[in-house]
């Protein structure tokens, strides 16, 4: 029989014998059979043939994922592929996820992979969206790690840590190396430290919630220690509502990027001490860019005849807007001085809450002075020119 089929195929053309219809059914159905067979003997042909076809990596991304994975079937491939379908992923999504974790696609879904979602949804309250960010920001570590020995443990050593589903969910959101990676050996002994030093749990948890970066173990130990070390320097008290804050900040610059900052200031006249208590009071001052900050810095001097002494005792004016709050509020304010209705510009006028300004500085005089409404809404250009 396969001697004839051979005979059949390399002929020039059909037998008369076989109605032409016949004979092409055959010879197409025989050429499958030869296609399966040779991608049953080569697994990585078809290893590429999938990750090229059904998850829609470039030839350069699949020939370097088919060298981490090797697929003999593709019936656990395709499960995958819709069980990532099916929590929102779709084209480039989920090629960046293969591209990224290929050995997933030997995973059984049902089995491995599934139970880690429903971990995600229930267990941990991420909604799929939380989850989508999450895997695709590592997805070999959300969805590869054992669920039993890494993910779970690492669920309750924080919900232990934050007390609330709500803290929880929080924390993960900010970074999902809280739940892959190592919580026990990085993370519990710095939080040991920090509670030696005075920070109560409220400050744990906002350090945790707002702040993850400056503790998770990507950061790694000695860069805590600086941290931890600058931050006692400075005297920042680890039972104030500011110290998470200023623990966080101080964790993504230290040491050379804090160093940057300083120089800035110092260069606009400013004293090393002036910028620490500054940062003291209002940390984010600090992480401000340094254009910016000269931006600001010399239209309070310029303009207003401020003093860094003045400025330092409070910093939160640093991080205005220039253009939506600082010019705005500068054009009414300069209107009503040079009309005698107020004596002069304070920093209690910038840092006032919006209605409340509206209300008292513009609403107020719309009867005498018209032309607030406009100076105060005045747009980018007019901003430039009131400069």
């Amino acid at each position: 029989m396969l001697r004839r089929c051979h005979l059949l195929l390399g002929g020039s053309r059909p037998p008369k014998s076989l109605p032409y219809p016949r004979w092409h059914s055959l010879k197409h159905l025989l050429s499958i059979r030869a296609a399966v067979s040779h991608a049953a003997a080569d697994p990585c042909s078809l290893t590429l043939h999938f990750l090229r076809n059904s998850c829609g990596l470039s030839e350069p991304a699949a020939t370097k994922a088919a060298a981490r994975v090797h697929l003999r079937s593709t019936k656990k491939a395709h499960a995958v592929l819709a069980l990532l379908r099916g929590l929102g992923l779709a084209g480039s999504d989920i090629a960046r996820v293969v591209a990224a974790a290929p050995d997933l696609l030997n995973y059984r879904a049902d089995v491995t992979l599934a139970p880690k979602i429903d971990f995600f949804r229930r267990d941990v309250g991420l909604s799929d969206a939380d989850i989508r960010r999450i895997l695709l920001l590592d997805p070999y570590r959300v969805l590869c790690y054992s669920l039993a020995n890494r993910l779970r443990p690492n669920y309750l050593l924080l919900k232990d840590l934050l007390g609330t589903d709500q803290n929880v969910v929080a924390a993960v959101k900010q970074s999902s190396e809280f739940l892959h990676g190592n919580v026990q050996s990085e993370l519990l002994p710095k939080v040991k430290i920090l509670r030696e030093y005075g920070a109560t749990d409220d400050v744990i948890i906002k350090l945790l919630t707002k702040h993850p970066r400056s503790l998770n173990h990507k950061y790694g130990g000695s860069l805590f220690n600086d941290t931890f070390a600058a931050i006692k320097e400075l005297g920042v008290s680890p039972s104030h509502g500011i110290f998470p804050h200023a623990f966080g900040v101080l964790a993504r610059m230290y040491p050379s990027g804090w160093k940057r900052k300083m120089d800035n200031y110092l260069s606009l006249g400013w004293t090393e001490e002036q910028v620490k208590q500054a940062f003291v009071r209002h940390p984010y001052c600090i992480s401000v860019s340094a254009d910016k900050v000269r931006l600001i810095w010399q239209f309070f001097a310029d303009k207003l005849g401020w003093t860094p002494e003045y400025v330092s005792a409070s910093p939160m004016l640093i991080s205005l807007s220039y253009e939506k709050r600082i010019l705005p509020r500068y054009r009414v304010l300069h209107i009503l001085v040079s009309k005698g209705h107020i004596r002069s510009i304070r920093i209690a006028h910038l840092i006032l809450g919006e209605k409340k300004f509206v209300d008292k500085y513009v609403t107020n005089y719309l009867e005498t002075i018209p032309q607030l409404m406009e100076a105060y809404r005045a747009g980018t250009d007019s901003a430039v020119t009131a400069k």
